[in-house]
Protein backbone atom coordinates (compact mmCIF):
# COMPACT_ATOMS: atom_id res chain seq x y z
CA UNK A 1 0.00 0.00 0.00
CA UNK A 2 1.38 3.46 -0.88
CA UNK A 3 2.45 6.05 1.67
CA UNK A 4 -0.25 8.35 0.29
CA UNK A 5 -2.97 5.84 1.25
CA UNK A 6 -1.45 5.39 4.67
CA UNK A 7 -1.37 9.17 5.15
CA UNK A 8 -5.03 9.53 4.11
CA UNK A 9 -6.05 6.89 6.62
CA UNK A 10 -3.91 8.48 9.30
CA UNK A 11 -5.69 11.80 8.74
CA UNK A 12 -9.08 10.05 9.00
CA UNK A 13 -8.06 8.28 12.20
CA UNK A 14 -6.84 11.60 13.65
CA UNK A 15 -10.25 13.15 12.96
CA UNK A 16 -11.99 10.21 14.62
CA UNK A 17 -9.83 10.48 17.74
CA UNK A 18 -10.09 14.26 18.16
CA UNK A 19 -13.86 14.33 17.70
CA UNK A 20 -14.69 11.46 20.10
CA UNK A 21 -15.08 11.64 23.88
CA UNK A 22 -14.69 7.89 24.46
CA UNK A 23 -12.03 5.46 23.24
CA UNK A 24 -14.49 2.58 23.54
CA UNK A 25 -16.77 4.15 20.94
CA UNK A 26 -14.09 4.43 18.24
CA UNK A 27 -11.51 1.68 18.92
CA UNK A 28 -12.96 -0.83 16.44
CA UNK A 29 -13.34 1.81 13.72
CA UNK A 30 -9.70 2.85 14.20
CA UNK A 31 -8.48 -0.75 13.92
CA UNK A 32 -10.62 -1.33 10.82
CA UNK A 33 -9.16 1.72 9.06
CA UNK A 34 -5.64 0.72 10.06
CA UNK A 35 -6.05 -2.81 8.67
CA UNK A 36 -7.27 -1.39 5.35
CA UNK A 37 -3.76 -0.22 4.50
CA UNK A 38 -1.42 -2.74 6.21
CA UNK A 39 -1.03 -6.50 5.90
CA UNK A 40 -1.97 -7.85 9.36
CA UNK A 41 -5.21 -9.80 9.09
CA UNK A 42 -6.33 -9.01 12.61
CA UNK A 43 -5.42 -6.81 15.56
CA UNK A 44 -6.63 -6.58 19.13
CA UNK A 45 -6.30 -4.17 22.04
CA UNK A 46 -5.67 -4.86 25.73
CA UNK A 47 -5.89 -2.30 28.55
CA UNK A 48 -4.69 -2.24 32.16
CA UNK A 49 -7.06 -0.63 34.67
CA UNK A 50 -6.19 1.04 37.95
CA UNK A 51 -2.43 0.32 37.77
CA UNK A 52 -3.22 -3.39 37.97
CA UNK A 53 -0.78 -5.26 35.72
CA UNK A 54 -1.97 -8.68 36.84
CA UNK A 55 -4.74 -8.58 34.26
CA UNK A 56 -4.82 -7.37 30.63
CA UNK A 57 -8.42 -6.62 29.68
CA UNK A 58 -9.17 -7.53 26.06
CA UNK A 59 -11.48 -4.79 24.73
CA UNK A 60 -11.85 -5.89 21.11
CA UNK A 61 -15.37 -6.46 19.82
CA UNK A 62 -14.04 -8.92 17.22
CA UNK A 63 -10.63 -10.59 17.00
CA UNK A 64 -9.32 -14.17 16.71
CA UNK A 65 -12.17 -16.60 16.10
CA UNK A 66 -11.98 -18.39 19.49
CA UNK A 67 -12.15 -15.22 21.59
CA UNK A 68 -15.93 -14.46 21.39
CA UNK A 69 -16.59 -17.83 22.99
CA UNK A 70 -14.70 -16.79 26.12
CA UNK A 71 -16.42 -13.49 26.87
CA UNK A 72 -19.21 -11.18 25.79
CA UNK A 73 -17.72 -9.15 22.90
CA UNK A 74 -20.04 -6.22 23.67
CA UNK A 75 -18.78 -5.85 27.24
CA UNK A 76 -17.32 -2.35 27.45
CA UNK A 77 -14.26 -3.11 29.56
CA UNK A 78 -13.47 -6.43 27.93
CA UNK A 79 -12.38 -9.81 29.20
CA UNK A 80 -10.25 -9.92 32.35
CA UNK A 81 -7.31 -12.10 31.28
CA UNK A 82 -4.40 -13.14 33.50
CA UNK A 83 -1.39 -11.25 32.10
CA UNK A 84 0.95 -14.12 33.06
CA UNK A 85 -0.64 -16.23 30.30
CA UNK A 86 0.78 -13.88 27.65
CA UNK A 87 4.14 -14.75 26.04
CA UNK A 88 7.40 -13.27 27.28
CA UNK A 89 7.90 -10.81 24.39
CA UNK A 90 4.59 -9.06 25.20
CA UNK A 91 5.74 -8.59 28.80
CA UNK A 92 8.99 -7.20 27.41
CA UNK A 93 7.12 -4.70 25.20
CA UNK A 94 4.97 -3.57 28.16
CA UNK A 95 7.86 -3.34 30.65
CA UNK A 96 10.31 -1.61 28.30
CA UNK A 97 7.64 0.44 26.48
CA UNK A 98 8.92 -0.45 23.03
CA UNK A 99 7.58 -1.95 19.81
CA UNK A 100 8.46 -5.64 19.40
CA UNK A 101 7.93 -7.67 16.22
CA UNK A 102 8.15 -11.49 16.26
CA UNK A 103 8.39 -12.66 12.64
CA UNK A 104 8.22 -16.38 13.43
CA UNK A 105 6.54 -17.71 16.58
CA UNK A 106 8.19 -21.13 16.18
CA UNK A 107 11.73 -19.75 16.06
CA UNK A 108 11.54 -17.16 18.86
CA UNK A 109 12.06 -18.65 22.38
CA UNK A 110 10.11 -15.77 23.92
CA UNK A 111 6.94 -17.03 22.16
CA UNK A 112 6.92 -20.51 23.64
CA UNK A 113 3.58 -20.02 25.42
CA UNK A 114 1.64 -19.42 22.21
CA UNK A 115 3.04 -21.98 19.75
CA UNK A 116 -0.01 -24.20 20.08
CA UNK A 117 -2.41 -21.26 19.77
CA UNK A 118 -0.57 -19.86 16.72
CA UNK A 119 -0.73 -23.23 14.99
CA UNK A 120 -4.41 -23.61 15.76
CA UNK A 121 -5.33 -20.10 14.63
CA UNK A 122 -3.04 -20.11 11.57
CA UNK A 123 -0.80 -17.15 12.37
CA UNK A 124 3.00 -17.21 12.34
CA UNK A 125 4.03 -13.81 13.69
CA UNK A 126 2.90 -11.04 15.99
CA UNK A 127 3.76 -7.36 16.56
CA UNK A 128 3.22 -5.52 19.87
CA UNK A 129 2.67 -1.75 20.16
CA UNK A 130 2.42 -0.43 23.77
CA UNK A 131 0.22 2.53 24.83
CA UNK A 132 2.20 4.86 27.12
CA UNK A 133 0.73 7.83 29.03
CA UNK A 134 2.97 9.89 31.36
CA UNK A 135 5.71 7.21 31.26
CA UNK A 136 3.21 4.52 32.30
CA UNK A 137 2.06 1.66 30.04
CA UNK A 138 -1.75 1.64 30.07
CA UNK A 139 -2.26 -1.09 27.46
CA UNK A 140 -1.04 -2.49 24.15
CA UNK A 141 -2.16 -3.45 20.65
CA UNK A 142 -1.07 -6.67 18.94
CA UNK A 143 -1.20 -7.38 15.21
CA UNK A 144 -1.33 -11.00 13.94
CA UNK A 145 0.64 -12.06 10.85
CA UNK A 146 -0.17 -15.05 8.70
CA UNK A 147 2.28 -16.61 6.24
CA UNK A 148 1.10 -14.32 3.44
CA UNK A 149 1.44 -11.19 5.62
CA UNK A 150 4.54 -9.13 6.14
CA UNK A 151 5.40 -5.78 7.76
CA UNK A 152 7.73 -3.27 6.12
CA UNK A 153 9.47 -0.50 8.04
CA UNK A 154 6.86 1.91 6.65
CA UNK A 155 4.09 -0.37 7.93
CA UNK A 156 5.61 -0.48 11.41
CA UNK A 157 6.01 3.29 11.41
CA UNK A 158 2.36 3.71 10.33
CA UNK A 159 1.01 1.31 12.99
CA UNK A 160 3.16 3.03 15.62
CA UNK A 161 1.54 6.36 14.71
CA UNK A 162 -1.91 4.76 14.92
CA UNK A 163 -1.01 3.35 18.34
CA UNK A 164 0.00 6.88 19.43
CA UNK A 165 -3.40 8.20 18.32
CA UNK A 166 -5.14 5.39 20.20
CA UNK A 167 -3.10 6.36 23.26
CA UNK A 168 -4.35 9.93 22.85
CA UNK A 169 -7.93 8.66 22.66
CA UNK A 170 -7.42 6.64 25.87
CA UNK A 171 -6.01 9.75 27.56
CA UNK A 172 -9.02 11.83 26.44
CA UNK A 173 -11.36 9.13 27.79
CA UNK A 174 -9.56 9.09 31.16
CA UNK A 175 -9.70 12.87 31.33
CA UNK A 176 -13.42 13.01 30.49
CA UNK A 177 -14.12 10.26 32.99
CA UNK A 178 -12.35 12.26 35.69
CA UNK A 179 -14.29 15.42 34.80
CA UNK A 180 -17.56 13.50 34.78
CA UNK A 181 -16.89 12.08 38.24
CA UNK A 182 -15.93 15.53 39.51
CA UNK A 183 -19.09 17.13 38.10
CA UNK A 184 -21.28 14.36 39.50
CA UNK A 185 -19.60 14.74 42.88
CA UNK A 186 -20.16 18.51 42.80
CA UNK A 187 -23.76 18.08 41.63
CA UNK A 188 -24.57 15.69 44.48
CA UNK A 189 -22.79 17.88 47.01
CA UNK A 190 -24.60 21.05 45.87
CA UNK A 191 -27.91 19.20 46.10
CA UNK A 192 -27.10 18.03 49.64
CA UNK A 193 -25.95 21.52 50.60
CA UNK A 194 -29.18 23.05 49.32
CA UNK A 195 -31.30 20.55 51.24
CA UNK A 196 -29.35 21.24 54.42
CA UNK A 197 -29.68 25.00 53.84
CA UNK A 198 -33.46 24.69 53.63
CA UNK A 199 -33.51 22.84 56.95
CA UNK A 200 -31.33 25.53 58.51
CA UNK A 201 -34.06 28.12 57.91
CA UNK A 202 -36.73 25.92 59.45
CA UNK A 203 -34.77 24.48 62.41
CA UNK A 204 -32.58 27.56 63.08
CA UNK A 205 -29.95 25.08 64.33
CA UNK A 206 -26.56 26.23 63.06
CA UNK A 207 -24.72 23.38 64.80
CA UNK A 208 -26.86 20.76 63.08
CA UNK A 209 -26.31 22.51 59.73
CA UNK A 210 -22.54 22.60 60.18
CA UNK A 211 -22.52 18.97 61.31
CA UNK A 212 -24.23 18.05 58.05
CA UNK A 213 -21.68 20.13 56.15
CA UNK A 214 -18.80 18.27 57.81
CA UNK A 215 -20.28 14.92 56.76
CA UNK A 216 -20.72 16.18 53.17
CA UNK A 217 -17.14 17.47 53.06
CA UNK A 218 -15.75 14.21 54.41
CA UNK A 219 -17.67 12.20 51.83
CA UNK A 220 -16.95 14.51 48.88
CA UNK A 221 -13.19 14.69 49.50
CA UNK A 222 -12.86 11.03 50.64
CA UNK A 223 -11.22 12.24 53.85
CA UNK A 224 -10.43 10.32 57.03
CA UNK A 225 -11.18 13.36 59.20
CA UNK A 226 -12.89 16.67 58.49
CA UNK A 227 -12.94 19.78 60.67
CA UNK A 228 -15.14 22.85 60.22
CA UNK A 229 -14.39 25.88 62.40
CA UNK A 230 -15.95 29.33 62.75
CA UNK A 231 -13.74 32.02 64.28
CA UNK A 232 -14.42 35.53 65.51
CA UNK A 233 -12.18 38.18 63.96
CA UNK A 234 -10.84 41.30 65.63
CA UNK A 235 -10.79 44.81 64.21
CA UNK A 236 -7.50 44.06 62.43
CA UNK A 237 -8.82 40.85 60.89
CA UNK A 238 -6.94 38.60 63.32
CA UNK A 239 -8.48 35.57 65.05
CA UNK A 240 -9.62 36.52 68.57
CA UNK A 241 -11.76 33.52 69.50
CA UNK A 242 -13.40 30.31 68.41
CA UNK A 243 -17.16 30.43 67.88
CA UNK A 244 -18.06 26.94 66.60
CA UNK A 245 -16.01 23.78 66.06
CA UNK A 246 -17.39 20.70 64.30
CA UNK A 247 -15.39 17.50 63.72
CA UNK A 248 -16.35 14.47 61.64
CA UNK A 249 -16.11 11.77 62.87
CA UNK A 250 -17.12 13.15 66.29
CA UNK A 251 -14.79 10.92 68.32
CA UNK A 252 -11.74 12.54 66.71
CA UNK A 253 -12.50 16.02 68.05
CA UNK A 254 -9.67 16.09 70.59
CA UNK A 255 -7.05 15.16 68.02
CA UNK A 256 -8.31 17.50 65.30
CA UNK A 257 -8.56 20.50 67.62
CA UNK A 258 -4.87 20.12 68.44
CA UNK A 259 -4.24 21.11 64.83
CA UNK A 260 -5.97 24.48 65.24
CA UNK A 261 -2.90 26.60 66.01
CA UNK A 262 -1.25 25.27 62.85
CA UNK A 263 -4.33 26.01 60.76
CA UNK A 264 -4.71 29.54 62.13
CA UNK A 265 -1.05 30.29 61.32
CA UNK A 266 -1.37 29.03 57.74
CA UNK A 267 -0.58 31.94 55.43
CA UNK A 268 -2.31 30.72 52.29
CA UNK A 269 -6.05 30.86 51.73
CA UNK A 270 -6.03 27.31 50.38
CA UNK A 271 -3.42 24.55 50.23
CA UNK A 272 -2.91 20.80 50.15
CA UNK A 273 0.16 18.72 50.89
CA UNK A 274 1.83 16.17 53.16
CA UNK A 275 2.84 16.40 56.81
CA UNK A 276 4.95 13.89 58.74
CA UNK A 277 3.60 15.46 61.94
CA UNK A 278 0.09 14.42 60.97
CA UNK A 279 1.12 10.85 60.21
CA UNK A 280 2.82 10.45 63.60
CA UNK A 281 0.07 12.04 65.67
CA UNK A 282 -3.15 10.40 64.49
CA UNK A 283 -2.21 6.74 64.57
CA UNK A 284 -3.86 6.03 61.20
CA UNK A 285 -1.06 7.25 58.93
CA UNK A 286 -3.31 10.05 57.67
CA UNK A 287 -0.50 12.30 56.49
CA UNK A 288 -2.16 14.37 53.74
CA UNK A 289 -4.00 17.61 54.47
CA UNK A 290 -6.29 19.96 52.57
CA UNK A 291 -7.70 23.23 53.89
CA UNK A 292 -9.56 26.35 52.82
CA UNK A 293 -9.99 29.65 54.69
CA UNK A 294 -12.94 31.90 53.86
CA UNK A 295 -13.75 35.34 55.29
CA UNK A 296 -17.54 35.34 55.61
CA UNK A 297 -17.77 38.95 56.79
CA UNK A 298 -15.67 41.47 58.75
CA UNK A 299 -16.29 39.58 61.99
CA UNK A 300 -16.29 35.92 60.95
CA UNK A 301 -13.87 33.47 59.35
CA UNK A 302 -14.68 29.93 58.17
CA UNK A 303 -11.91 27.29 58.02
CA UNK A 304 -12.40 23.86 56.47
CA UNK A 305 -9.68 21.30 57.19
CA UNK A 306 -9.51 17.73 55.80
CA UNK A 307 -7.00 14.93 56.49
CA UNK A 308 -6.57 11.67 54.56
CA UNK A 309 -4.31 8.68 54.10
CA UNK A 310 -4.41 9.33 50.35
CA UNK A 311 -2.97 12.27 48.44
CA UNK A 312 -5.25 15.18 47.66
CA UNK A 313 -5.28 16.67 44.16
CA UNK A 314 -5.95 20.03 42.54
CA UNK A 315 -9.47 18.76 41.83
CA UNK A 316 -9.99 18.16 45.56
CA UNK A 317 -8.78 21.69 46.25
CA UNK A 318 -11.16 23.15 43.66
CA UNK A 319 -14.02 21.06 45.06
CA UNK A 320 -13.35 22.21 48.62
CA UNK A 321 -13.15 25.81 47.40
CA UNK A 322 -16.53 25.56 45.65
CA UNK A 323 -18.21 23.87 48.62
CA UNK A 324 -16.73 26.26 51.18
CA UNK A 325 -18.07 29.25 49.26
CA UNK A 326 -21.49 27.62 49.09
CA UNK A 327 -21.42 26.98 52.86
CA UNK A 328 -20.26 30.53 53.55
CA UNK A 329 -22.96 31.86 51.24
CA UNK A 330 -25.68 29.91 53.09
CA UNK A 331 -24.40 31.08 56.46
CA UNK A 332 -24.27 34.68 55.30
CA UNK A 333 -27.75 34.45 53.81
CA UNK A 334 -29.02 33.00 57.07
CA UNK A 335 -27.51 35.86 59.07
CA UNK A 336 -29.01 38.40 56.68
CA UNK A 337 -32.38 36.79 57.09
CA UNK A 338 -32.18 36.79 60.89
CA UNK A 339 -31.33 40.49 60.87
CA UNK A 340 -34.09 41.33 58.41
CA UNK A 341 -36.77 39.27 60.11
CA UNK A 342 -35.88 39.30 63.80
CA UNK A 343 -39.48 39.40 64.94
CA UNK A 344 -41.08 37.17 62.31
CA UNK A 345 -40.90 33.47 61.40
CA UNK A 346 -38.65 32.56 58.48
CA UNK A 347 -41.18 31.12 56.04
CA UNK A 348 -40.11 32.59 52.71
CA UNK A 349 -37.27 30.58 51.15
CA UNK A 350 -37.29 32.69 47.99
CA UNK A 351 -35.88 35.71 49.80
CA UNK A 352 -33.04 33.58 51.11
CA UNK A 353 -32.34 32.08 47.71
CA UNK A 354 -32.31 35.54 46.17
CA UNK A 355 -29.58 36.59 48.57
CA UNK A 356 -27.63 33.43 47.77
CA UNK A 357 -27.80 34.27 44.08
CA UNK A 358 -26.53 37.80 44.72
CA UNK A 359 -23.68 36.40 46.80
CA UNK A 360 -22.60 34.15 43.92
CA UNK A 361 -21.87 37.28 41.90
CA UNK A 362 -20.37 39.19 44.84
CA UNK A 363 -17.77 36.43 45.20
CA UNK A 364 -16.12 37.57 41.95
CA UNK A 365 -12.59 38.67 42.77
CA UNK A 366 -11.94 39.99 39.25
CA UNK A 367 -12.22 43.76 39.51
CA UNK A 368 -10.19 44.90 36.49
CA UNK A 369 -9.11 43.68 33.04
CA UNK A 370 -5.94 45.34 31.69
CA UNK A 371 -6.73 48.47 33.66
CA UNK A 372 -10.42 48.50 32.71
CA UNK A 373 -12.89 48.39 35.61
CA UNK A 374 -15.46 45.57 35.93
CA UNK A 375 -18.72 46.11 37.79
CA UNK A 376 -22.28 44.93 37.52
CA UNK A 377 -25.89 46.01 38.02
CA UNK A 378 -28.37 43.41 39.28
CA UNK A 379 -32.01 44.14 40.05
CA UNK A 380 -33.95 41.07 41.13
CA UNK A 381 -37.54 40.37 40.19
CA UNK A 382 -40.15 39.85 42.90
CA UNK A 383 -39.21 36.16 43.00
CA UNK A 384 -35.83 34.49 42.60
CA UNK A 385 -34.64 34.51 39.00
CA UNK A 386 -31.94 32.70 37.11
CA UNK A 387 -29.64 35.53 35.97
CA UNK A 388 -26.01 35.28 37.03
CA UNK A 389 -22.45 36.00 35.99
CA UNK A 390 -19.06 34.90 37.29
CA UNK A 391 -15.44 35.51 36.33
CA UNK A 392 -12.13 33.80 37.09
CA UNK A 393 -8.61 35.11 36.47
CA UNK A 394 -5.94 32.65 35.26
CA UNK A 395 -2.32 33.34 34.37
CA UNK A 396 -3.08 34.72 30.90
CA UNK A 397 -6.86 35.07 30.71
CA UNK A 398 -9.99 36.38 32.29
CA UNK A 399 -12.65 33.66 31.88
CA UNK A 400 -16.27 34.72 32.38
CA UNK A 401 -19.83 33.46 32.07
CA UNK A 402 -23.18 35.24 31.98
CA UNK A 403 -26.33 33.14 31.90
CA UNK A 404 -30.10 33.35 32.19
CA UNK A 405 -31.82 30.21 33.49
CA UNK A 406 -35.43 29.86 32.38
CA UNK A 407 -37.91 30.18 35.24
CA UNK A 408 -37.80 31.39 38.82
CA UNK A 409 -37.66 30.05 42.33
CA UNK A 410 -35.84 27.15 43.95
CA UNK A 411 -35.24 25.22 40.72
CA UNK A 412 -33.58 28.10 38.90
CA UNK A 413 -31.49 28.89 41.99
CA UNK A 414 -30.33 25.26 42.15
CA UNK A 415 -29.42 25.29 38.43
CA UNK A 416 -27.52 28.57 38.90
CA UNK A 417 -25.45 27.05 41.75
CA UNK A 418 -24.80 23.87 39.73
CA UNK A 419 -23.75 25.79 36.60
CA UNK A 420 -21.41 27.94 38.64
CA UNK A 421 -19.89 24.83 40.23
CA UNK A 422 -19.46 23.17 36.82
CA UNK A 423 -17.89 26.37 35.41
CA UNK A 424 -15.38 26.45 38.30
CA UNK A 425 -14.55 22.76 37.95
CA UNK A 426 -14.10 22.76 34.17
CA UNK A 427 -12.08 25.95 33.66
CA UNK A 428 -8.75 24.25 34.28
CA UNK A 429 -9.57 21.34 31.93
CA UNK A 430 -10.48 23.18 28.74
CA UNK A 431 -8.74 25.54 26.34
CA UNK A 432 -11.59 27.48 24.69
CA UNK A 433 -15.00 28.93 25.61
CA UNK A 434 -16.68 26.61 23.09
CA UNK A 435 -15.17 23.54 24.74
CA UNK A 436 -16.16 24.84 28.18
CA UNK A 437 -19.76 25.53 27.10
CA UNK A 438 -20.01 22.17 25.31
CA UNK A 439 -18.88 20.28 28.41
CA UNK A 440 -21.17 22.25 30.74
CA UNK A 441 -24.09 21.25 28.48
CA UNK A 442 -22.93 17.64 28.30
CA UNK A 443 -22.42 17.08 32.01
CA UNK A 444 -25.49 19.02 33.18
CA UNK A 445 -27.95 18.03 30.45
CA UNK A 446 -29.66 15.34 32.53
CA UNK A 447 -30.15 17.86 35.34
CA UNK A 448 -31.79 20.37 32.98
CA UNK A 449 -33.91 17.70 31.31
CA UNK A 450 -35.10 16.27 34.62
CA UNK A 451 -36.27 19.70 35.78
CA UNK A 452 -37.62 20.79 32.36
CA UNK A 453 -35.52 23.96 32.24
CA UNK A 454 -32.86 25.42 29.97
CA UNK A 455 -30.48 28.35 30.07
CA UNK A 456 -29.04 30.84 27.62
CA UNK A 457 -25.37 31.45 28.31
CA UNK A 458 -22.37 33.33 26.99
CA UNK A 459 -18.87 32.10 27.93
CA UNK A 460 -15.82 34.14 27.04
CA UNK A 461 -12.10 34.66 27.59
CA UNK A 462 -10.04 37.83 27.38
CA UNK A 463 -6.35 37.25 26.71
CA UNK A 464 -4.50 39.72 28.95
CA UNK A 465 -1.48 39.78 26.62
CA UNK A 466 -2.96 39.87 23.11
CA UNK A 467 -6.23 41.67 24.08
CA UNK A 468 -8.16 39.06 22.08
CA UNK A 469 -11.76 38.37 23.11
CA UNK A 470 -13.08 34.86 22.37
CA UNK A 471 -16.68 33.94 23.14
CA UNK A 472 -19.08 31.04 22.64
CA UNK A 473 -22.80 31.67 22.57
CA UNK A 474 -25.68 29.44 23.69
CA UNK A 475 -28.70 31.44 22.57
CA UNK A 476 -27.68 34.58 24.49
CA UNK A 477 -27.39 38.23 23.47
CA UNK A 478 -23.96 39.20 22.13
CA UNK A 479 -22.08 41.83 24.17
CA UNK A 480 -22.32 45.49 23.19
CA UNK A 481 -18.81 46.79 22.43
CA UNK A 482 -17.74 50.38 21.74
CA UNK A 483 -14.36 51.48 20.32
CA UNK A 484 -12.36 54.60 21.12
CA UNK A 485 -14.32 56.60 18.52
CA UNK A 486 -17.64 55.64 20.20
CA UNK A 487 -18.59 53.31 17.36
CA UNK A 488 -20.15 49.91 17.86
CA UNK A 489 -17.93 46.89 17.25
CA UNK A 490 -19.28 43.60 15.87
CA UNK A 491 -18.18 40.01 15.34
CA UNK A 492 -17.98 38.94 11.69
CA UNK A 493 -20.35 36.01 12.30
CA UNK A 494 -22.94 35.37 14.98
CA UNK A 495 -22.29 31.67 15.66
CA UNK A 496 -25.16 31.40 18.06
CA UNK A 497 -25.88 27.91 19.39
CA UNK A 498 -29.02 26.65 21.07
CA UNK A 499 -29.48 27.20 24.83
CA UNK A 500 -27.86 24.85 27.33
CA UNK A 501 -30.06 21.90 28.29
CA UNK A 502 -31.98 21.50 25.01
CA UNK A 503 -29.90 18.73 23.35
CA UNK A 504 -27.32 16.59 25.10
CA UNK A 505 -24.83 16.41 22.20
CA UNK A 506 -24.72 20.11 21.26
CA UNK A 507 -21.28 21.38 20.22
CA UNK A 508 -20.70 25.13 20.43
CA UNK A 509 -18.36 27.31 18.35
CA UNK A 510 -15.90 30.11 19.09
CA UNK A 511 -15.96 33.70 17.85
CA UNK A 512 -12.96 36.00 18.28
CA UNK A 513 -12.42 39.74 18.10
CA UNK A 514 -9.41 41.99 18.72
CA UNK A 515 -10.41 44.42 21.51
CA UNK A 516 -7.19 46.43 21.79
CA UNK A 517 -9.09 49.57 20.75
CA UNK A 518 -12.22 48.83 22.74
CA UNK A 519 -13.40 51.59 25.04
CA UNK A 520 -15.95 49.46 26.85
CA UNK A 521 -18.03 46.28 26.77
CA UNK A 522 -21.50 45.54 28.13
CA UNK A 523 -22.83 42.04 28.88
CA UNK A 524 -26.52 41.71 29.69
CA UNK A 525 -29.51 39.38 30.04
CA UNK A 526 -32.89 39.90 28.42
CA UNK A 527 -34.53 41.60 31.42
CA UNK A 528 -33.55 45.12 30.40
CA UNK A 529 -34.28 44.87 26.67
CA UNK A 530 -37.76 43.45 27.42
CA UNK A 531 -38.74 46.32 29.72
CA UNK A 532 -42.01 47.93 28.66
CA UNK A 533 -43.11 51.50 29.28
CA UNK A 534 -46.67 52.79 29.74
CA UNK A 535 -47.20 52.70 25.95
CA UNK A 536 -46.20 49.04 25.74
CA UNK A 537 -42.93 49.81 23.91
CA UNK A 538 -39.94 47.61 24.70
CA UNK A 539 -36.65 49.17 25.70
CA UNK A 540 -34.83 47.05 23.09
CA UNK A 541 -31.20 46.47 22.14
CA UNK A 542 -30.85 49.66 20.07
CA UNK A 543 -31.84 51.85 23.00
CA UNK A 544 -29.43 49.95 25.26
CA UNK A 545 -26.61 50.47 22.73
CA UNK A 546 -27.30 54.23 22.68
CA UNK A 547 -27.43 54.36 26.47
CA UNK A 548 -24.04 52.63 26.74
CA UNK A 549 -22.41 54.96 24.19
CA UNK A 550 -23.90 58.06 25.88
CA UNK A 551 -22.72 57.08 29.37
CA UNK A 552 -19.57 55.08 28.75
CA UNK A 553 -17.42 57.92 30.10
CA UNK A 554 -19.42 58.25 33.36
CA UNK A 555 -17.76 57.00 36.52
CA UNK A 556 -19.12 53.84 38.13
CA UNK A 557 -21.48 55.43 40.65
CA UNK A 558 -22.89 57.92 38.14
CA UNK A 559 -23.35 55.19 35.52
CA UNK A 560 -25.23 52.92 37.95
CA UNK A 561 -27.44 55.76 39.26
CA UNK A 562 -28.45 56.89 35.77
CA UNK A 563 -29.04 53.27 34.73
CA UNK A 564 -31.30 52.67 37.75
CA UNK A 565 -33.28 55.84 36.98
CA UNK A 566 -33.60 54.85 33.30
CA UNK A 567 -34.92 51.41 34.24
CA UNK A 568 -37.53 52.88 36.58
CA UNK A 569 -38.64 55.37 33.92
CA UNK A 570 -39.14 52.55 31.42
CA UNK A 571 -40.91 50.12 33.76
CA UNK A 572 -44.70 50.28 33.62
CA UNK A 573 -45.59 47.16 35.62
CA UNK A 574 -43.09 46.39 38.42
CA UNK A 575 -44.81 43.05 39.15
CA UNK A 576 -44.12 41.74 35.64
CA UNK A 577 -40.53 42.91 35.44
CA UNK A 578 -37.92 40.18 34.95
CA UNK A 579 -34.46 40.03 36.56
CA UNK A 580 -32.12 42.66 35.15
CA UNK A 581 -28.38 41.97 35.00
CA UNK A 582 -25.70 44.05 33.26
CA UNK A 583 -21.92 43.53 33.50
CA UNK A 584 -19.82 46.56 32.53
CA UNK A 585 -16.15 46.56 31.52
CA UNK A 586 -14.94 50.12 30.95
Amino acid sequence: MSNIERMKNLVEITKIVTSADSFYEVKDLIISKMLNVVHPTKACVNLFYGNDYNYAHLVCSATLEYIPQLFNPDKKYGAKIDFDTYPEYIHEAVDNQKVIVVDNILEDPRAGKEVELASKENYVGRAVFPFVINHKTVGFMTCYLRESDFLTDDDIDFITQVASLMTLSISITQKNSGISKLINKLRNSVSSLNNASKQLYSTKDMYDYLRRMAVILQDTTNSTYCLLNIYNLGSRGDVVGQKISIVEPIEESNYMNKMMPYIIRANKISAFGESEELAKSNGKNARYYLYYKLIIDSKTQLILWCISGKKYTKDDQNTLSALSRQIGMSMQSYEYTLNDEKHRNIDNELNVLKRQQELIMKQNNVKTVNGKEIFYYHKSAKVVGGDFHYAIETNDHIVFIIADVMGHGIISNYIVATMKGAFNALVSYVDTPAELLTKINKYLYDEFDKMSVYSTALVGTINKNTKMLTISNAGHYLPIMVDQDYRLMHFEDDKRGIPVGILDDTKYENMSLDIKDTKGMLLFTDGIVELKNADGQEFGVSKLEKFFIDHIDDDKEEFLNILDTTIKENTYDEEKRDDILLVVIK
